[in-house]
């Protein structure tokens, strides 16, 4: 029912990541790190001035520096990302508009109206607000990583990289293996959570009501989900954390290994050997910080399938115009005409749209009028219409949360729907047909014959096709 691989689909999901703001962020983040990684090279200078017996506050001006500067990017960071956030909910927004737009098919299909504002409205924002922490999260990690490596590398040995690279390599094809596993785990995890929230969502009517059967049934099945929850979500934790050792563990010894022969190398070199001591807390928040990155990185699928699920969710169904009319019973349907206040029985060619005949009419002033009994497709068939006439038609539901300019709430139900109307025809100039669905549902008789009176003005000068309910 949805283009799975669309590249509409992609190109909306990434445009989410590449929008200026996002771009920016990343530079900033960039900058920050780099500024931060200096440190160590400051840092190992001005242990080597101070060892030697060299000037050495300038090196000492520099690492300070480069221990409180940092803090001014980060923090513009943080105001950029949420600019990116903004951004990239204007886009989803947009992205909505975009594949939704003029739909009439879809209109009043209640289920898929729930999932979609859902979406719009909760699932979607959230899920963009936790993709971009995600992102920004990684590239931080990744970066302070990558360019604390380097420094270590350029300054005390370059061995550094080398063990690093190696012992990187080896994580990963760890973690590539044991993906499938994780992935599981993590499924049953989120398994038990929802099925706990649904029986916690039945709460109110089994504990309050007093029914015993229902609450012993109801407590039962909780206690049940309950375990279940903390089994399965202590499994995930549990793997995680043996897999955080391993990490820990494959990334360390490597690294640990060259501070070894380090030492050994200089070990007659004290000023080599005091400046390389200094940096070996870089090095463990490194070993600390390479874990995070590759566990953020595993779960990028992760984010990006969920973002994407929702992007597809969002989009038109094909083909949404062409099953109303087989909810539409034509011979249950008839037509009365303003000008000739007789009935016509509604027909239509097997090959084309049914409702032409209606079509036909609707390029002349007057006024329709559709009837038929309850479930014989009346509104259905005013959706058809608006489809067909795009722009030349303006349709007003009886009950629609459409913006207008006048205020509404304070004005009784005729007063609104007239308010409403006459703003149509004053702000709306490029229409030529109005349709109207049960305007007169929940009228007295004077607003009903007051209205009327309206749209008889109306007709003389557009065509106004009604549906009416009485």
């Amino acid at each position: 029912m949805f283009e799975t691989n669309s590249p509409k689909v992609r190109k909306q999901f990434f445009g989410l990541l590449t929008n200026r703001w996002a771009l920016g962020c990343c530079l900033i983040l960039i900058f920050q790190q780099m500024m931060e990684a200096s440190s160590t090279l400051w840092l190992v200078l001005l242990v080597k001035a101070i060892t030697a017996g060299n000037p050495f506050f300038h090196y000492l001006l520099y690492y300070l520096g480069a221990l409180a500067l940092p803090y001014i990017p980060w923090c513009i960071a943080f105001v950029l990302r949420i600019s990116w956030k903004q951004e990239a909910q204007r886009s989803f927004i947009n992205a909505f508009v975009s594949s939704n737009r003029n739909n009439i098919g879809e209109w009043n299909n209640k289920a898929l109206k729930e999932e979609k504002l859902s979406i719009l409205t909760s699932e979607g924002p959230q899920a963009i607000s936790t993709l971009i922490d995600y992102v920004f999260d990684l590239f931080s990690y990744a970066l302070s990583v990558i360019f604390n490596i380097a420094a270590l590398s350029i300054v005390v040995e370059p061995l550094f990289a080398m063990a690093y690279a190696v012992s990187i390599s080896v994580v990963i094809l760890i973690m590539n293996l044991k993906k499938r596993a994780q992935r599981q785990l993590t499924k049953k995890a989120l398994t038990a959570r929802i099925d706990l929230t649904q029986s916690l969502l039945a709460a109110w009517d089994n504990v309050l009501l007093g029914n015993n059967y229902n609450f012993n049934l109801w407590q039962e099945r909780t206690t049940q989900r309950l375990n279940r929850c903390l089994q399965k979500n202590v499994d995930l934790e549990r793997f995680d954390q043996i897999m955080a050792i391993v990490v820990s563990l494959m990334t360390s010894v490597p690294s640990l290994l060259v501070v070894i022969y380090f030492v050994l190398k200089h070990q007659a070199d004290p000023v080599t050997l005091s400046a390389f001591i200094v940096t070996l807390p870089v090095l463990f928040l490194i070993l600390s910080y390479t874990y995070q990155t590759l566990s953020l990185a595993f779960r990028w699928g992760m984010h990006k399938s969920k973002l994407v699920a929702l992007f597809k969710a969002i989009q038109a169904s094909k083909d949404t115009t062409s099953h109303l009319e087989k909810k539409i019973k034509w011979n249950k349907i008839k037509l009365t005409h303003s000008a000739q206040d007789e009935y016509v029985s509604l027909r239509g060619p097997k090959e084309v749209g049914l409702h032409d005949e209606i079509l036909d009419r609707s390029t002349t002033a007057g006024r329709l009028t559709i009837r038929g009994e309850n479930g014989s497709g009346k509104s259905t068939l005013l959706m058809m219409l608006k489809a067909s006439l795009k722009n030349r038609a303006f349709y007003l539901p009886t009950h629609n949360q459409l913006s207008f300019s006048s205020e509404t709430s304070k004005y009784s139900t005729g007063e609104s729907l007239k308010n409403r109307i006459i703003e149509i025809l004053a702000k709306v100039n490029d229409v030529d047909v109005l349709l109207l669905d049960e305007w007169d549902a929940n009228l007295d008789q004077e607003n009903r014959e007051a209205l009327s009176s309206l749209l008889d003005e109306i007709s003389e000068k557009k065509c106004v096709i009604e549906v009416r309910h009485r």
